[in-house]
């Protein structure tokens, strides 16, 4: 969310004829707790309880008072109803996922019980939802799944694509490779997963498919890098476990790599594979995409709203086809495809840019 923030706040051009300024919760006990069982509890305290006194007290001693307000994030829509009370600005909110409220619900059988805690949580930012005056979605299933839990959105919510960059970074050289990277993406032979051991991420399937091609291609050295954390507990069973403790530099897990060391992991991959239940948006197969790394995943988020024919579809819940398709993949070496068109950073700026004159001028 720094991320995104960071993108709607920079560059702002001169015809836009207002300022943005950004503000966001800044860790005070947890800097006292930056690790351990009371980091979680600690964070929650700076976002829910000392931000909010932050929030007012800025609002109260400003001498402009703004005309728009846009919570970047749907997970912070607890906000929303001291807002309200606060000021007459506008108010609007981007929803990139409703995968947590969805989960705290029940709506999906793959996905781990929320516990009492989180569920009131999820409970607390639903209701907090209707308190904004218009809604940003990243997909359309982003948008249909917010349009069936507030049928009220449906007469004032959009659908505004992120974007990505493509291959506009420069290339590190082989000495930043060595020191960021396990192995050398130019002479490895690699699949690629990019995410989070979320359980909507499916990276059991990953792994799975991974070892199921290690076999049908003994000569292959091939390896499986994970951007994002180790293989977690939850996420094996024991024949996993057994397997990678068997062959110890087969999967290697990269974490906070730089945009550009990133860059050259989709340039070099054989396959981006990213089999998700469930997505918002989908970053990373749109990453892979605009550098021509193939791509299997699922119809899913903005995946299938954008990328249609590019990737190689396929069903988050059979194994035997996820790993036929990555079989396939290896064995035909499908040619990487350049020229590919999806929007950039800048179209998603500008979308927003348009869409806050609107909302001020109404």
């Amino acid at each position: 969310m720094l991320r995104f923030g960071k993108l709607l706040a920079s560059e702002q051009p001169q015809s836009l004829n207002f300022e943005i300024e950004e503000i966001f919760p800044t860790p005070v006990l947890t800097k006292i707790y930056p690790v351990g069982k009371f980091r979680k509890l600690a964070a929650y305290v700076d976002k829910y309880l000392l931000f909010p006194r932050r929030l007012g007290r800025e609002l109260k001693n400003r001498n402009n008072p703004p005309h728009l307000i846009h919570i970047i994030d749907h997970s912070n829509a607890i906000y929303l109803p001291k807002l309200r009370r606060m000021t007459r600005a506008k108010k609007i909110i981007t929803c990139h996922d409703l995968i947590a409220i969805r989960s705290a619900k029940g709506d999906f059988a793959q996905a781990p019980q929320t516990s009492r805690s989180g569920k009131r949580l999820q409970n607390w930012i639903s209701d907090s939802l209707n308190h904004a005056d218009f809604y940003a979605c990243d997909s359309r299933q982003t948008r249909e799944d917010l349009n069936q839990l507030l049928p009220l959105s449906k007469e004032k919510s959009s659908i505004i694509h992120l974007g990505t960059e493509g291959n506009s970074l420069t290339n590190p050289n082989r000495k930043a490779l060595s020191k960021e990277l396990p192995i050398d993406p130019h002479n490895t032979n690699f699949l690629l997963h990019v995410g989070s051991a979320a359980w909507y991420k499916n990276r059991k399937a990953v792994f799975r498919s991974f070892i199921h091609a290690h076999r049908s291609f003994p000569d292959h050295n091939l390896k499986l890098v994970l951007v994002g954390p180790e293989p977690q507990k939850e996420e094996l069973n024991d024949q996993l476990s057994n397997w990678i403790k068997s062959y110890p530099n087969a999967i290697h897990s990269v974490q906070n790599v730089p945009e550009n060391i990133l860059g050259e992991l989709y340039n070099y991959a054989q396959v981006l594979v990213f089999p998700s239940f469930i997505e918002g948006f989908g970053w990373p197969p749109f990453e892979a995409a605009v550098r021509g790394c193939p791509v299997i995943t699922t119809r899913t988020g903005a995946i299938t709203d954008l990328l249609r024919n590019y990737c190689h579809f396929t069903d988050p819940t059979s194994q035997q086809i996820i790993n036929q398709t990555v079989i396939e993949l290896l064995k035909f070496k499908d040619q990487r495809k350049l020229n590919l068109v999806l929007p950039t950073l800048n179209d998603c700026r500008r979308k927003y840019y348009k869409m806050y004159k609107r909302l001020i001028k109404n």
